[in-house]
């Protein structure tokens, strides 16, 4: 796993659309600090978690628009640079972003008690946003259309869920509850990093998306 996180870090100075990517990685990550840091009153820190996990997510679009190129195409690693090397590498990012999501929260939910179940909720929400996207990432370069649709259904739906869950007293009023569920969720971030990888296995044979690149470089396709 960090040997293909190695490689994709290093194939990322190759990619396509590189400066813009990284403008919009620091943009991402300042809106979503601001978000986290002023929602915890108002139940939106949801929003800034989010932006911090597209800061993560973008890096490996990068990967993937590396697959478009002769570079890949003609390589003895282009069945790796489209599984296990965007896999891990997103695994990875997200890894970081999770951990960072945690630490905020758990600062917000010490210096404001009354926001402890906001922030037990919001840590879970992050983890099971990342492994919808995780799952979305592995086929979306290959059906970009269908993938998308059932990504936008799955992450919407995923509220209604938690929110029940979240209206168990077991969990509300445990001491230790934001650990557990901080651990837990790093549980799930690393299967979905496994997940995606056994998914982007079945669907590699099957031609990549030109709608999943971005406008300019469907153009050069």
């Amino acid at each position: 796993m960090i040997n293909n996180w190695k490689l994709g870090f290093k194939s990322l100075r190759y990619a396509y659309g590189r400066k813009a990517n990284f403008i919009l990685m620091g943009t991402f990550f300042a809106i979503g600090l601001i978000f986290i840091m002023g929602g915890a009153s108002r139940n939106s820190v949801y929003a800034g978690g989010y932006m911090l996990t597209a800061t993560a997510m973008l890096p490996t679009q990068m990967i993937y628009s590396l697959s478009a190129s002769n570079m890949v195409q003609s390589s003895p690693v282009k069945k790796k640079m489209q599984t296990a090397v965007p896999a891990f590498f997103t695994c990875g990012n997200f890894i970081v972003m999770y951990v960072l999501n945690v630490l905020i929260h758990g600062i917000i939910a010490w210096g404001q008690p009354e926001a402890v179940q906001t922030m037990k909720m919001e840590v879970l929400l992050c983890a099971l946003g990342m492994v919808i996207m995780m799952i979305y990432l592995a086929v979306a370069y290959k059906y970009f259309v269908v993938s998308t649709v059932i990504f936008i259904f799955l992450y919407f739906s995923m509220f209604n869920g938690i929110n029940s869950l979240f209206n168990w007293d077991m969990v509300k009023l445990n001491s230790h509850a934001y650990l557990q569920i901080s651990a837990l969720g790093l549980l799930l971030v690393v299967l979905g990093g496994f997940l995606q990888y056994l998914l982007s296995l079945l669907v590699y044979k099957a031609p990549i998306s030109k709608m999943a690149q971005s406008a300019t470089l469907r153009r050069e396709l």
